[in-house]
């Protein structure tokens, strides 16, 4: 029986949203807008940026039904019971996970490693017109945005903070060179940060033309394109022979990481930047790995002293980002952003700006 609402009862108020539909297709849907619970606060959103991860079918067909986005940021429209942090009207970046800070992995510095920090997230998702901050990742890990930086450019907190953690747990040092594997979003931001922690050398590779000239603009001194050279044969012509001390690896591919595996200077590091798919078997020899002394270190997702750091280097202008987005799009134009973002030519960060 359809309810019928009484002269006295307000409507609950609308608004859209991102979704991901049983059948793996973006689509817009109009949901309850959220509210503020205690220790909590509603965001309006006012940038969100189309993760690498929102692109991988394997990955996004488990999040069939929620409401997708992460890389957001927006203004405070209301607060809960007991916030003193923060009140509306303030402009903030929150990350959609949020560690207790008191556990054993907190303690370790391993946030991503927390059970808190797992199982929290922003409700519905980041892709909505109001998005509702848990009272856990609102005091533990939402910044305020620095006089002077756009919303837009606060939207990158997360993203660069990925990259930020990256760097650390790779002992990523001035003087190294840098090669970066994968030219898309993270991998600029690689670039770039590489150039602003004192690389020696910087070489980006991709086989997507429209990229590789933008990593140019980043800092890499010399690019390898691999859809005309070997990964490997590049890597061995833009070194020197010697390889690179530190290899960022961005696309999750088995065979990629192998190539990319021969690219290393020995005493050197090979970062693995993006989950592989389930199955996935990547086959290297330990033999090869012993004596070269080459370190494989993955390094998933951030943490809140990554995204302080992060958007730390964003208000200083030590990294960059805003030539980075190459499109926007307004929310009712979901389907079409993803579509565009699946695009890799032409394409580097597509943004939902409602």
């Amino acid at each position: 029986m359809r309810s019928v609402l009484t002269p006295d009862e307000p409507a609950t108020p609308a608004m859209k949203a991102v979704r991901l539909g049983s059948d793996g297709r973006v689509e817009v849907v109009e949901m309850p807008a959220p509210s503020a619970g205690p220790g909590e606060a509603v965001l309006r959103l006012a940038a969100a940026g189309i993760c690498g991860s929102d692109l991988l079918d394997w990955y996004v067909r488990g999040k069939a039904g929620s409401v997708l986005g992460h890389e957001i940021a927006g203004e405070i429209v209301s607060v809960g019971a007991g916030v003193d942090l923060f009140s509306p009207g303030d402009r903030v970046v929150p990350h959609h996970h949020a560690p207790c800070l008191a556990c054993p992995a907190c303690a370790g510095g391993r946030f991503v490693h927390c059970a808190e920090w797992r199982a929290s997230r922003l409700d519905p998702g980041g892709m909505a017109e109001l998005v509702r901050i848990p009272a856990g990742n609102l005091s533990r890990d939402t910044l305020r945005i620095p006089d002077g930086l756009s919303d837009e450019a606060a939207s990158w907190t997360e993203p660069l903070a990925t990259v930020v953690k990256a760097f650390a747990r790779g002992g990523f040092a001035a003087g190294q060179s840098a090669l970066v594997v994968g030219l898309g979003s993270a991998g600029q931001l690689a670039v770039r940060l590489a150039s602003a922690r004192g690389a020696a050398r910087i070489v980006g590779a991709d086989r997507v033309k429209s990229r590789i000239a933008a990593a140019r603009v980043s800092g890499a001194a010399d690019v390898i394109d691999v859809s005309s050279e070997p990964l490997s044969a590049g890597a061995r012509r833009a070194s020197e022979g010697l390889g690179f001390d530190f290899v960022f690896v961005c696309p999750g591919k088995p065979e990629v990481i192998r190539e990319a595996a021969e690219c290393v200077a020995a005493g050197g590091t090979l970062l693995l930047f993006t989950m592989a798919a389930p199955g996935d078997v990547l086959t290297l020899s330990p033999h090869d790995l012993y004596f070269r002394e080459v370190r494989l270190v993955p390094s998933y997702s951030c943490g809140p002293r990554d995204t302080r750091a992060a958007l730390d280097l964003l208000a200083s202008g030590a990294v960059a980002v805003e030539d980075l987005v190459t499109h926007r799009f307004p929310i009712k134009d979901a389907a079409e952003a993803f579509a565009r973002a699946r695009d890799p030519e032409g394409s580097i960060k597509v943004m939902i700006v409602p």
